[in-house]
């Protein structure tokens, strides 16, 4: 469980602040939205430490992130930018899965075993002799997750994953997301995607101009037309064609839709 308590930040020379009094993120898979300029990424970003707040406390399992050292951040937050080309350093495929690793001191008969696992998890088990920066976007998009899949963090923080992936990458990240879930894992996504939100997450909140306005489910979302515009964010595809046809019924994914109509 993430907890911030009376979080301010404000950068320098603008106008642009992050307020947040209270906000909780519970363990299962949230969907961070909002329209560009929101504070998503400043969120993620005080999350991990990046950034320091000017007032109030962010705690992870009851302990201040404050007080973290850097390795036991590395062992509790993990995160993958929406651009990959800003962490990714080493020369091969397999150096930079393995980087992390041998930062926590890990023995090189597990280093070997973790690095073959995520590798094959990510579906980069051929590439791994590869420099990072000859892969495709896609790929060092699929590579910069197989990194922290190989620390096993606690909390799993994705800015944007699904940028750049073809539907079957698309397959795969969601299926990876949903196993760390289900394995006990933290999984927190920024995503401007409204159809991935409605179809593949538990809860999501909501940022608008440096404050949450709602937290809670996607049905719960995409119910309040009001909070929706406001926010401005796009109803998922399906609903968008529902409405158009005069049905004002929240779907999250056809397969909801099938079920709310069957005789």
């Amino acid at each position: 469980m993430i907890t911030l308590q009376q979080l301010k930040f404000k950068y320098p020379n603008t106008a642009f602040g992050l307020t947040i009094d209270q906000l909780t993120l519970d363990a299962g898979l949230t969907a961070i939205v909002g329209q560009n300029g929101a504070g998503k990424t400043t969120l993620i970003k005080l999350l991990t430490g990046l950034l320091t707040p000017q007032t109030g406390q962010i705690q992870l399992a009851g302990h201040s992130l404050a007080e973290l050292t850097p390795a036991q951040r590395l062992r509790q937050i993990g995160i993958t930018f929406q651009d990959p080309d800003d962490q990714l350093f080493n020369s091969t495929v397999e150096s930079e899965v393995a980087w992390g690793l041998k930062q926590l001191g890990t023995d090189t008969e597990t280093i070997t075993a973790t690095v073959d696992r995520v590798l094959l998890e990510v579906g980069l088990q051929d590439r791994r002799e590869q420099n990072p920066y000859d892969l495709s976007l896609s790929e060092r998009k699929l590579l910069v997750i197989a990194t922290v899949l190989a620390i096993d963090p606690a909390i799993y923080l994705f800015d944007e994953p699904m940028v750049a992936l073809d539907w079957q990458s698309r397959q795969r990240v969601m299926a990876i997301f949903h196993r760390l879930a289900e394995a006990g894992r933290q999984v927190i996504v920024i995503t401007h995607d409204m159809d991935l939100v409605a179809a593949g997450f538990d809860s999501v909140t909501v940022l608008r101009a440096g404050e949450v306005v709602f937290t809670g489910t996607p049905t719960a979302l995409f119910q309040d037309a009001a909070l929706v515009q406001r926010a401005q964010l796009m109803l998922p595809r399906l609903m968008q064609i529902t409405a158009a046809l005069g049905d004002s019924g929240v779907y999250l994914d056809v397969a909801d839709y099938a079920r709310q109509h069957e005789a």
